[in-house]
């Protein structure tokens, strides 16, 4: 039986606008870091858990709209559009901080940060953009941003769902704890990286 507000896909009512957005702010996420996407992916998995929102839909919005998002940025950086990027004060935060990324990392460790920077603060940003840069072929791009997309938003999903089902708190105060969880999350990840990259030492 369907239930009210729900229909056969999950797409009645509001959740097909929530679906809707998240897909376009996950996608301007990417040249717009600030922008409250990962509030709405975070909040679809308790709301999913509550039958308010489809689970398939909300992954696949999510997942699409951070593909989506990963190809335009891809594209403006390996085509040179940066000037256009330069007009904006986030493109050009975008575009210092791919430098210093790719300064960092090195050309030969972009593809493995295309599915792992992502789940820093900014990093999903700077490793498309320095992909970009670093000559990385449209197709295994693609692939890895593929994935990356998908593996992020099933994280986000799972995360909010687990934070609201440990906590038992209303919906918004769930994704907001998830929030700062994920934060806690991606800084002790971003900390590793940085430990690791000292070990290694200056590369030549």
């Amino acid at each position: 039986m369907i239930e009210p507000g729900t229909g056969p896909l999950g797409l009645d009512g509001g959740g097909l606008w929530y679906h809707l957005a998240t897909f376009v702010l996950v996608a301007l996420d990417a040249a717009f870091p600030p922008l409250p996407a990962e509030l709405l992916v975070l909040g679809s998995g308790p709301l999913a858990a509550d039958g308010r929102v489809s689970a398939l839909w909300a992954w696949l919005a999510a997942a699409a709209g951070c593909l989506a998002g990963d190809l335009g940025l891809y594209w403006v950086f390996r085509r040179g559009l940066t000037r256009w990027l330069d007009r904006f004060r986030a493109g050009r935060w975008v575009h210092r901080n791919t430098v210093a990324v790719m300064n960092r990392l090195g050309r030969d460790a972009t593809y493995a940060s295309l599915l792992g920077l992502r789940f820093v603060s900014g990093g999903r940003t700077a490793s498309v953009a320095a992909a970009g840069l670093a000559g990385v072929g449209p197709r295994p791009f693609a692939v890895l941003a593929a994935a990356g997309s998908g593996i992020w938003a099933a994280w986000m999903m799972l995360l909010g769902h687990l934070t609201q089902s440990v906590t038992g708190w209303p919906t918004w105060a769930a994704t907001l704890a998830s929030l700062v969880l994920g934060a806690a999350i991606a800084a002790a990840l971003a900390g590793a990286l940085t430990w690791a990259d000292r070990r290694r030492g200056p590369r030549a």
